[in-house]
């Protein structure tokens, strides 16, 4: 059981890099294909265990009909002729999301794009790691759109839409997304599973994950650690109004949502940070970008260690009682949640 919930994680860290451990991180230096190589065996093991048990779980149809993208963002462009000259034999289907997905890109976007893998793709380990290599070397289009951008591809398999985990993808999320290619993937039928991976416990983890790290004061010291503490911050709303409500949000609606359960005061500090979001601006060299687009480790290391300064106008926001107004919406949100509960 418990694998079933383990597996989309992995595959997505498979897929984006296949760093399971230190001694990846050292390999990877040596050898951009010998990681994937490396788990192709053990991930189809672990394919072949969630097929097998697809059938034995109670379940509920959804059928979404999905529109080709059709805008003209040039990053896109690329993704879409990337995978349709490498990879569309092995794909089911290839979506973008979220503002991209509504054409309602801005310089805060990050590149939010989902890959269904075909399942014959995972009776062959060495398929499957050509599949894997290509797809991590698409991510230089994405970190090229946005160098700052701290994640990869969403990923699943084929199987999985019969077994679907709303847990890492809510269904709602595909009513706002466009379609990479113009000719498959367009039509999907997901039977969402009623199994105990409850939201509420994602959005606790989720939750102490952030306060850990805000009252053991790591601020953000560059652009890129502030991106990554306030997108997860803005995730928050969603994730409580799925906890709340037993049922996925788009993001975008989800701050108004989410906004009328708590105090003025208490939501004052999404307000700010949404409106850091909102004028969100940075200049990066020709070469910086060159090199945070290069999906390879080394590369993620040094805009992790290496980005850009925090520009002047967003310090004036920033300060220790901005940190600590977060920790109480935070907390105030997880009480929320933990009286529902009760």
């Amino acid at each position: 059981m418990r694998s079933r919930y383990q597996f989309p994680r992995e595959l997505e860290t498979y897929i984006n890099g296949a760093i399971f451990s230190r001694y990846d991180v050292y390999i990877s230096l040596f050898s951009k294909s010998l990681p994937f190589r490396r788990y192709a065996i053990q991930i189809c093991g672990k394919y072949s265990n969630i097929q097998n048990n697809t059938t034995r779980i109670y379940c509920s149809n959804i059928k979404f009909s999905l529109q080709p993208y059709e805008g003209n963002n040039r990053h896109v462009i690329l993704m879409r002729v990337f995978l349709e000259q490498h990879l569309k034999e092995n794909l089911f289907g290839a979506y973008v999301l979220g503002s991209l997905g509504t054409y309602e890109e801005n310089s805060y976007s990050d590149f939010d794009a989902l890959v269904i893998i075909k399942d014959e793709v995972f009776k062959s380990p060495s398929r499957l790691a050509r599949v894997a290599q290509k797809l991590n070397s698409a991510r230089s289009i994405m970190y090229d759109f946005d160098p700052l951008q701290h994640h990869g591809w969403f990923v699943l398999a084929e199987a999985q839409l019969a077994a679907y985990p709303q847990w890492y993808f809510p269904t709602v999320l595909f009513e706002h997304a466009k379609s990479l290619f113009k000719d498959k993937g367009l039509e999907l039928t997901i039977r969402c599973t009623f199994e105990e991976r409850t939201a509420r416990e994602i959005f606790f983890s989720f939750c102490e994950n952030l306060l850990n790290k805000l009252q053991n004061h790591n601020n953000p010291k560059n652009l890129y650690e502030l991106k990554v503490l306030l997108s997860s911050f803005m995730l928050l709303p969603a994730l409580f109004i799925q906890a709340r409500d037993g049922h996925g949000i788009f993001k975008k609606f989800s701050f108004e949502a989410a906004k009328s359960d708590f105090s003025k005061n208490e939501w004052s500090i999404m307000d700010d940070v949404c409106l850091i979001r909102a004028n969100w601006s940075y200049r990066i060299s020709p070469f910086k970008r060159w090199l945070f687009a290069r999906p390879y480790l080394l590369s993620r290391y040094f805009v992790k260690m290496y980005s850009l300064k925090i520009p002047d106008e967003m310090k004036k926001f920033l300060g220790e009682r901005f940190y600590q107004r977060m920790q109480r919406l935070i907390t105030a949100m997880k009480s929320k949640i933990s009286l529902q509960s009760s």
